[in-house]
């Protein structure tokens, strides 16, 4: 009896480990896309930012941050998102860096934040943070799609101080130089993306000259006038352009069509549709991924990149698969993952992020059966025709 029983749990065990493998492996081959983001915070806490009998600058910075940015019902920042905090002014200081997920992943930032507003230093070493920044975001960058380095500054760049020691200087000359060459290639070549707001008009000048200096990957943002543009509402700006919405409103499955029997490989079919985006003025660069469903007839690579070409407002599908006549004949289907450009700036939330895709081999018979028909068909006219000129050329009996 009790052999039964641990008989009968073993039978069943495996009945649901069955069943669970089945279903994983089904599922696992449509994969959902996440535009997650790295986002960065390098911040001036020189004395400067807290001028007496003026706005306290840093003040303002950080409880923005606080209370717009990384507020989750603000919904900016979305989950699977990393933010890094630094301050700089003499030094370049990792404050803080963590993972959201929960909102009390949030609470050693802000503290953080709240902490910074007490300090007062000197100088202003702006390179030197973008510079660590860069460090610590190329140790995550596999995990993240863009990453969004921000700089709040009311200075210029003033690395070094006259008083210090000539070899002092000289090393920190040498420094910054070294530090303006990395972040050249790091805007030219590898996609960086800095945001520099200015707090002050005197220091514009010298933003520019590192925007110039960072390449394709600078941009500059007047905060001069609060009133004017807000740092909330910069922040919100920001992040509007570093993750936008692509919507495909008319997309739900597609159909690539039959592959005929004995094509001469290799088969092309495109297919197009509407877009919606934030940016009217921009393209979004997508690329599509097929990911075939284990259950199809036959052998297949088991994902398949699809070029898009898109416009401001189309995209357009090419299916292009070789080696078709190996196929099996029968009916394929999988998902096609939309994704953005790795190397382009910002990360599309697009929506649907895939569809249901399919196309058929079509059998021997298949291939065949129409052209049979419809030579039967002509045949069967034209024996109707030859009969009819036989019977008007016949003579008629009495």
């Amino acid at each position: 009896m009790m052999c039964e029983k641990k008989y009968s749990l073993t039978i069943f065990v495996s009945i649901i480990a069955v069943f669970f493998i089945c279903f994983t492996g089904k599922a696992s081959w449509g994969r959902q896309y996440l535009p997650a983001v790295h986002w960065v915070f390098c911040i001036d806490t020189s004395g400067s930012m807290k001028a007496k009998g003026r706005m306290d600058l840093l003040k303002e910075i950080t409880e923005r941050i606080t209370d717009e940015f990384i507020d989750p019902k603000k919904n900016i920042i979305k989950t699977g998102d990393r933010i890094t905090i630094f301050s700089f002014d003499e030094d370049a200081r990792l404050e803080a860096t963590s993972l959201y997920q929960t909102e009390n992943d949030l609470l050693a930032l802000k503290d953080k934040l709240k902490a910074m507003n007490k300090r007062s230093g000197n100088l202003t070493f702006i390179s030197e943070a973008i510079v660590q920044a860069i460090d610590v975001s190329g140790k995550y960058n596999e995990f993240f799609h863009t990453n969004a380095l921000y700089i709040f500054t009311d200075g210029k760049s003033d690395p070094y101080s006259p008083k210090w020691s000539k070899e002092k200087i000289e090393a920190r000359k040498k420094r910054d130089q070294e530090n303006f060459k990395k972040i050249s290639l790091s805007g030219k070549e590898h996609g960086l993306n800095v945001w520099l707001g200015v707090l002050k008009w005197e220091a514009f000048d010298d933003a520019k000259s590192f925007v110039k200096k960072m390449g394709k990957g600078g941009h500059l943002v007047d905060l001069t006038d609060f009133n004017r543009l807000s740092v909330a509402k910069a922040l919100k700006d920001f992040s509007d352009t570093v993750r936008i919405n692509v919507t495909i409103p008319k997309i739900k499955d597609i159909d690539f069509g039959t592959i005929p029997y004995n094509n001469g490989d290799p088969y092309e079919k495109s297919v197009s549709f509407s877009l919606e985006t934030d940016n009217r003025n921009m393209p979004p660069s997508i690329v599509g991924q097929m990911s075939f469903d284990p259950d199809n007839p036959s052998e297949i690579a088991r994902e398949l990149p699809l070029p898009i070409k898109t416009t401001a407002d189309k995209m357009v599908i090419n299916f292009n698969l070789a080696n078709t006549n190996r196929l099996k004949s029968g009916k394929y289907t999988g998902k096609l993952n939309f994704t953005p450009v790795k190397s382009q700036f910002g990360a599309l939330v697009i929506e649907p992020a895939h569809v249901n895709v399919q196309f058929k081999k079509s059998g021997f018979i298949g291939f065949y059966a129409w052209k049979t028909i419809i030579v039967g068909v002509v045949g069967l006219l034209f024996l109707l025709f030859v009969i009819r000129k036989i019977k008007q050329k016949m003579p008629i009996k009495v």
